[in-house]
């Protein structure tokens, strides 16, 4: 099955995919780039749809298709097109993972936290171009088989609006500006690894006056406890 497909049958079905598709990044799925493994835990998704025509997609025509890489100025986009609509999952950030036994570190080697430090992580495990290696870049869906405990299982999910973007002259409400649709995976912490979250203090005070966190669950993604103003 592929977890990528979107239904682009109306704005309320498309964003259900969405938080479908981040979910089984939260359980299930790896990036494997040759010998490395790494999980993706903050991502942002990109469309221009009949029903969600986001004017922050580069409509690029990578991004009609599924499942390919597409390198941009930004980062690197994974995507979800079907041959109609535009779609793209930036990368913002992934864990590196590493086999054996410690517990002190949850089996994560070390984050590269921004969409270039990402990209430049990810393709630095390409072979010599006078190699004769081949290069595999894949997803490897556990499935919840999670055999060799390998792969945590992320807390919590923080949903709000995507990183650094600018108004549209096309969309003077701020409406696809404010539209969540930044996922971030929260890992439990070890004691010789501790998740980055860019703007996470911003990020959480804003869930907290929505009312989409209480002060506890505020305080426990922020590993500190928080000054009410």
């Amino acid at each position: 099955m592929d977890f990528l497909k979107v239904n682009y049958e109306s704005q309320k079905t498309i964003l259900a995919s969405f938080d479908t598709i981040a979910d089984k990044f939260s359980k299930d799925i790896q990036l494997k780039v040759n010998d490395e493994y790494y999980r993706i835990v903050d991502f942002e998704f990109y469309t221009y749809s009949e029903k969600l025509p986001d004017p922050h997609t580069y409509k690029n025509d990578l991004q009609l298709q599924s499942n390919k890489l597409y390198l941009h100025g930004s980062g690197i986009d994974i995507t979800f097109g079907d041959g109609k609509n535009y779609g793209g999952i930036l990368i913002r950030s992934v864990v590196k993972l590493y086999g054996g036994s410690d517990p002190k570190s949850g089996f994560m080697k070390k984050q590269y936290d921004g969409p270039q430090k990402v990209a430049t992580e990810l393709f630095s495990n390409f072979n010599l171009l006078n190699g004769k290696g081949v290069n595999t870049i894949q997803f490897l869906d556990i499935e919840g088989h999670n055999q060799d405990c390998s792969f945590v299982p992320g807390m919590s999910m923080l949903k709000t609006s995507r990183f650094g973007l600018t108004p549209k002259a096309n969309d003077p409400l701020g409406f696809y500006l404010n539209l969540k649709l930044r996922y971030v995976i929260l890992l439990k912490a070890f004691p010789n690894f501790s998740q980055t979250i860019k703007d996470k203090e911003t990020v959480v005070k804003r869930m907290l006056k929505n009312g989409e966190l209480d002060i506890e669950q505020a305080n426990l993604i922020l590993g500190y406890t928080m000054k009410l103003v």
